[in-house]
């Protein structure tokens, strides 16, 4: 047997976790013989006290009971939903001891959510699943499907909407502010969210649902106005002053992926600085999330990227803030009308979400959860 023991865990509970995989996975099945003690602890080079524990902890989980004499085996009680429904208790214990850990220290509970989301949000980049399945075209019962730009904001907010609604759920998916509109237009998403400057006008999306939906009643809800710029390392080892610097031959730039809000940006800073893409090196390494190109440049792939100063602060990295924007939520009217799509706008007003944004750095939230009603143009008179 293989086990590549973790040090930041008991070696019986990894041993009692591997065999626990192994009935769930039917490797092991009821009835069959579990290794004697002392063989396994000669395999594993440790010692037999430690795979007796761990076999007592399978034994009082009913994993596998003990014959006297004669070894151990799995149990007949051993199903796939019991040991899941094992697994579920235990995270859950191990959930409540760094809560009641964190509350004992001082921390409210809102400060738990917000460290745990963004642990999350970093944890899933470093594993490269940042992006999770799009949500699907055909809407499940109690399901309310964000698909646009990525915003820490946002996964607070499924974050604490599933805290408040556990019958909900809230499926996001972070595919850009263009593509989160045009999945709207679509109505492959109930609810998308857009950081889109419309150079004409100075205004923050509206322009752009009036283009995309000229013929439906869109609502628009502030979640944040927040701050972008250049992340960067600490101490900024390239003298990175501003985006005239990303054409300097030995700086490597970390870019967003195409139809986001912040790739829309870059490309007008670089067009008003009369800079070719093909000038910026890294210009073509995309990345679907600010927390990804926060990862990128704290972990040295890269000197500079553009994003969130939340995103950046998170990744203890120094940042030179250059723009304040609107971010919306955006959706039909007559999908806000009914539930649970109402209960969105709830949340977005609810003080301890907007108390957990508020914690991080670059939001500002006096417009947080104030709506702007767009409706279709009136048709030209014939």
């Amino acid at each position: 047997m293989d086990i590549s023991f973790r040090p930041d865990e008991a070696l019986y509970l990894q041993i009692a976790d591997h065999f626990r995989r192994l009935v769930a996975a039917g490797k092991l099945r009821s009835g069959e013989r579990l290794p004697a003690i002392r063989d396994l602890a000669r395999k594993l080079g440790i010692d037999p006290g430690t795979v007796a524990r761990a076999y007592q902890e399978l034994e009082r989980d009913g994993v596998i009971t003990g014959r006297r004499g004669g070894g151990s085996f799995v149990s007949m009680a051993a199903s796939e939903a019991y040991l899941t429904e094992l697994q579920r208790r235990r995270l859950g214990a191990l959930v409540e001891g760094a809560v009641l850990e964190a509350l004992g220290l001082g921390f409210s509970t809102e400060d738990i959510e917000t460290a745990f989301t963004l642990r999350l949000a970093e944890w899933r980049e470093r594993r490269g699943q940042a992006m999770p399945p799009a949500p699907a075209a055909v809407r499940a019962a109690g399901e309310v499907r964000f698909i646009g730009s990525h915003d820490l904001a946002v996964e607070l907010l499924a974050t604490h909407f599933s805290a408040l609604y556990p019958d909900l759920r809230f499926s996001a998916s972070f595919v850009g502010s263009l593509a989160g509109l045009m999945a709207l237009e679509s109505r492959e998403a109930d609810i998308a969210g857009a950081h889109l400057l419309d150079s004409e006008t100075g205004e923050f999306n509206v322009p752009f649902v009036r283009r995309l939906m000229p013929n439906e009643v869109v609502v628009l809800i502030n979640l944040v106005q927040r701050v972008q710029g250049l992340m960067l390392p600490r101490g900024n080892p390239k003298h990175v002053t501003g985006f005239a610097d990303l054409k300097s031959p030995d700086v490597t730039f970390v870019n967003r992926q195409k139809g986001s809000g912040t790739r829309m940006l870059l490309d007008s800073q670089l067009l008003d600085l009369g800079i070719a893409p093909s000038e910026v090196k890294g210009y073509d390494r995309e990345e679907k999330t600010h927390v990804a190109v926060a990862n990128a440049v704290a972990q040295g792939q890269a000197d500079v990227g553009l994003g969130a100063q939340s995103a950046a602060i998170a990744a203890s990295l120094d940042f030179i803030p250059l723009v304040k924007e609107r971010y919306d939520l955006i959706a039909l009217q007559e999908t806000l009308e009914r539930p649970p799509f109402d209960r969105v706008i709830d949340v977005v007003r609810e003080s301890g979400f907007q108390k957990m944004v508020g914690s991080l750095a670059g939001y500002d939230l006096s417009d947080t959860g104030t709506m702007v009603t767009v409706g279709p143009r009136p048709r030209p008179k014939s």
